[in-house]
């Protein structure tokens, strides 16, 4: 199965930070932390001390293929890249995108639910980003 997704969203200048976009995440851009591909507050500073600010701005893409590995479906694997912004103006600067492949674990005990299990590689960042190489959930929906 092939899966094309993708995320646009604008807000105001007056939005709340806990309104505003991050990337970063199973959600979002594997590869990077959670909120770890998103505005900061000083990207001149050590990133221990800057903080993410998020963005008024997103655009993230998912190109996924996924395809099974065990003849009763519970295996799957699955080969994937995310990539785009977020930033504080309407821009497609800090463009980031991480290819990757993962598993899909089915459990019949826990539902219909998969268990994803990802390795992404960042191959284009913010100097400024937090990255993650493995990422786990649990759950159909990303």
């Amino acid at each position: 199965m092939l899966t094309l997704s993708t995320k646009l969203g604008f807000s105001g200048n007056d939005t709340p930070v806990y309104d505003r976009f991050f990337a970063g995440g199973f959600s979002t851009l594997r590869g990077f932390d959670f909120r770890g591909a998103s505005p900061v507050s000083n990207p001149n500073i050590p990133a221990a001390v800057h903080a993410q600010i998020g963005g008024n701005f997103e655009f993230i893409n998912t190109v996924e293929y996924l395809f099974p590995l065990t003849a009763d479906d519970m295996i799957h694997g699955v080969a994937f890249i995310d990539f785009g912004t977020v930033n504080e103006n309407v821009a497609l600067n800090n463009f980031r995108a991480a290819p990757g492949l993962g598993l899909r674990i089915t459990v019949p005990a826990m539902g219909p639910a998969p268990i994803a299990l990802d390795f992404a590689f960042p191959v284009a960042k913010a100097e400024f980003d937090d990255t993650q190489v493995f990422s786990f959930n649990i759950g159909l929906q990303r």
